[in-house]
C-alpha cells in the first residue's frame, strides 16, 4: 500500500482517501484542497498501512472509494481513528454477485487483464466519452499489467477471509450509472446506513471542483 500526499500544508483538517483500483494521485489533482491536508492511499497490495501522525489533526475524515471501501473496512477494525467515514461507490463485499461486482466480471477482468482490457475497464468508469478523455488525458498508469494483477488478486484472495466493519460508515453515495459496482448492489448492502444516490458513472469525482464540496455532499 502506497501513501501519497495531495496536500500537506499544516492544516488542521485531515482527508485520508482509500482510493479504488487503477485511480493514481494524478487523476485527484484536479480537486481543490481548500483547508485540508489530504494523504491518498492506493496501490492496495496489503493491508499495512503507511505511518501518518494523526494526532497533529483536530479532526480526521476518512473517504473510501471502489475496492478502497473495502480496503479501509478491514485496516478500520483495528484502528478508528477518524471521527467520520464515508463510502463511494463500494462496498465492503466487493466481489459478491449481490452486493460488490459480479463474481464472473471480476474473475474474467483478472484472467484477460491486457492493456487493451484494462483501457476498457478505465472507459466503463464513466458514463461519458467526455469524462474518460479527461481521465486518459489527466494521467497514464504506467504499472506494467503484472503489477495492477496482482493487486486485483490480493483483493479477490483477501475477501474470501476477511470481513470489514461497515457499521462505522456514516453515508454511501451511490452513482446511478455504476458500471464497474451495479447500483443495485451497492443499495442493497448499505440498505441499514444512510446512503444517496448520485447522476454519475463510477468515477464521480468531475462532478466536483473541490474536497469541500464532496464532504459537504457526504455530510449532507
Amino acid at each position: 500500500m502506497k501513501l501519497s500526499w495531495l496536500n500537506k500544508s499544516g492544516n488542521e483538517d485531515l482527508i485520508v482517501f482509500f482510493s479504488g483500483w487503477s485511480v493514481e494521485p494524478e487523476h485527484m489533482g484536479f480537486l481543490k484542497t481548500d483547508n485540508f491536508d489530504i494523504a491518498m492511499l492506493h496501490s492496495f497490495n496489503s493491508f499495512e498501512m503507511p505511518e501518518i501522525d494523526m494526532e497533529k489533526y483536530k479532526d480526521v475524515t476518512v473517504i473510501a472509494y471502489s475496492l478502497g471501501v473495502f480496503i479501509a473496512s478491514v485496516l478500520l477494525l483495528e484502528n478508528k481513528f477518524a471521527k467520520e467515514y464515508f463510502a463511494i461507490n463500494g462496498t465492503a463485499k466487493p466481489v459478491d454477485n449481490n452486493f460488490g461486482i459480479r463474481k464472473m466480471v471480476f474473475e474474467k477482468t483478472l484472467l484477460n487483464l491486457s492493456i487493451e482490457t484494462f483501457d476498457q475497464f478505465q472507459k466503463n468508469m464513466f458514463d461519458n466519452d467526455a469524462d474518460f478523455r479527461r481521465f486518459s488525458s489527466s494521467f497514464k498508469v504506467t504499472k506494467i499489467i503484472a503489477e495492477l494483477k496482482k493487486e486485483l488478486e490480493f483483493i479477490g484472495d483477501s475477501c474470501e477471509t476477511n470481513v470489514g466493519d461497515v457499521s462505522i460508515f456514516k453515508k454511501a453515495v451511490i452513482s446511478k450509472n455504476d458500471r464497474i459496482f451495479p447500483a443495485r448492489n451497492q443499495i442493497g448492502f448499505w440498505k441499514n446506513c444512510k446512503s444517496e444516490v448520485i447522476e454519475s458513472g463510477h468515477f464521480p469525482f468531475y462532478k466536483f471542483e473541490s474536497w469541500s464540496e464532496l464532504i459537504k455532499l457526504c455530510r449532507k
